[in-house]
């Protein structure tokens, strides 16, 4: 019996991620340092993203939405009882 398999041009590979949405959460600033907090959904879940002066610091990963923005509101809870001040949203 031959096996049937499909070509590279079908197959996902599991490196390749697809965002959904972005949505910068929070932005905190500070006189020496602006910390900015992005939510990321993906197809299998979320991620949150650190970025420092505009340079990535961190990524995690989380199966829920809730769990990721849970974390990132005692994130932005915790840098501001170090200083930094939230960035009024002009929404």
């Amino acid at each position: 019996m031959r096996r049937r398999t499909l070509s590279n041009d079908h197959v996902a590979k599991r490196g390749d991620i697809l965002e959904d949405a972005r949505q910068t959460f929070a932005l905190l600033r500070r006189r020496d340092q602006t910390v900015n907090l992005v939510l990321v959904a993906l197809t299998d879940g979320v991620e949150v993203e650190l970025y420092a002066d505009g340079e990535f610091r961190r990524r995690l990963r989380f199966l829920r939405d809730s769990e990721a923005r849970k974390y990132m509101d005692r994130l932005a809870t915790k840098l501001e009882d170090r200083g930094f001040a939230r960035e009024r949203s002009s929404r």
